[in-house]
């Protein structure tokens, strides 16, 4: 009966993540021709690219231009997003999401550096520069390297697609349990359980993120994925 109710709850999730997919692959191509527009010039322009909707800097609302830093904390509200730069990395923040960045700020000339990303909700498309960080949700910790990745952060589960690069990945309420692994294309996405769940990890299909936003950030930072710009949507 107990394995009944939790595969049950399970398909609920994923039905409820399916039906995300169709609606956040509908408005992606929009956005990312809107940013895509604006033009990178082939430079490191760190700052807020774009916003939509409500989206606050510690406490303060963004705008484009604004710039983004070390330290700060940035929420959104719903139908809200926001595209931003900070050092060597670029971020999409989608919907209802909270947002920690720790690292080190640049002195003049210098460009900021992110160390540390906490997603206490919320969703957020990432691509980083050289060098390691550290990922935190309330399920989930991950050391990555060189990597994009996509990932939902809610009470009871954490999703997270390695779009390319290295990780370990722990789940945070099974000590001992981790996956370390590679990808190169969205291979190896995973659910990360939490408390009262019977295994750390599931695997789950690539959701509600695309090659295209994927290619868009790296074109912010100067550089293309390695896979390419597919041109492909979410699958």
């Amino acid at each position: 009966m107990e394995h009944d109710r939790t595969e049950l709850d399970r398909r609920t999730f994923l039905k409820k993540m399916l039906v995300a997919s169709v609606v956040s692959g509908a408005a992606s191509s929009t956005l990312v021709r809107r940013v895509m527009a604006m033009g990178a010039g082939g430079q490191l322009l760190e700052g807020v690219r774009k916003v939509q909707g409500t989206v606050v800097v510690n406490g303060v609302p963004a705008r484009v231009g604004s710039v983004v830093f070390p330290g700060d904390v940035i929420t959104t509200g719903s139908a809200s997003l926001v595209v931003f730069v900070i050092g060597k990395d670029a971020f999409l923040v989608r919907e209802n999401s909270r947002v920690e960045l720790a690292g080190e700020k640049a002195g003049p000339g210098n460009l900021n550096i992110v160390h540390t990303l906490k997603v206490a909700s919320g969703k957020v498309l990432s691509v980083f520069g050289a060098g390691g960080k550290h990922i935190e949700t309330v399920t989930a910790i991950a050391g990555t390297r060189g990597t994009a990745l996509y990932l939902e952060s809610d009470p009871d589960v954490t999703y997270l697609c390695l779009c390319y690069g290295e990780i370990d990945l722990d789940a945070k309420y099974f000590p001992g349990e981790r996956k370390t692994f590679s990808t190169k294309h969205h291979e190896q996405p995973y659910y990360i359980l939490g408390a009262g769940a019977k295994r750390a990890f599931l695997k789950a299909p690539m959701l509600n993120h695309t090659d295209e936003e994927v290619t868009m950030l790296e074109a912010l930072v100067g550089h293309t994925p390695p896979f390419g710009n597919s041109g492909g949507g979410s699958y």
